[in-house]
């Protein structure tokens, strides 16, 4: 019976923990190359290709704005400004990808038990559960040199998104804490 009772508060557990959603910060760049230099950023626009016109607008304006708004600012608080894209020491991007999965949600609890004079058996106790498609967006920002075109920091916030569109202060909220050791000394 004490194995029974252990193995579903271990399954409980790993459930309630599987379900806890918060935002992984990871940041990486290059080592050699020397930020303390750079004075100013611009943000890095995809070139027109002649076989595929203009490169579609953003699917979301007010994202868009709010994720650029916030990097603006928390780069700016970092002493680096704004410049034009031909004359900024780094240029600045951002993606974000969405992913999909099933998030399980059980309110009760159950335990093992034997049927009426040691007949049949299985689980009792009372309980909900509930399952729903959940949509947890990153964001990526890239930073890159502008005269080799090439990258030297990354940012990623995973599931920096729960929602289609995240507030101001939750973009400046999470663009800050992913900036927060940028540039790297």
């Amino acid at each position: 019976m004490k194995k029974w009772i252990s193995i579903a508060a271990v399954c409980a557990l790993a459930v309630v923990l599987g379900s806890c959603s918060s935002v992984s910060y990871v940041t990486d760049w290059d080592t050699h190359y020397d930020f303390s230099g750079a004075q100013d950023f611009a943000w890095y626009e995809l070139p027109e290709r002649p076989d595929r016109g203009k490169p579609s607008p953003a699917p979301n304006a007010f994202v868009t704005a709010r994720i650029r708004n916030a990097v603006t600012g928390e780069l700016g608080l970092k002493g680096l400004d704004p410049a034009k894209p031909g004359e900024a020491d780094l240029l600045v991007t951002y993606h974000i990808t969405l992913q999909q999965s099933m998030q399980i949600y059980n309110s009760g609890w159950g335990y093992p038990y034997r049927g009426y004079w040691g007949w049949g058996g299985g689980w009792g106790g009372g309980g909900y559960s509930s399952a729903r498609m959940v949509t947890r967006g990153t964001l990526i920002v890239d930073i890159l040199d502008s005269k080799k075109r090439t990258l030297v920091w990354r940012g990623i916030a995973e599931g920096a998104f729960s929602k289609p569109n995240p507030s101001e202060a939750d973009v400046a909220k999470i663009v800050s804490r992913l900036l927060y050791e940028f540039p790297v000394q």
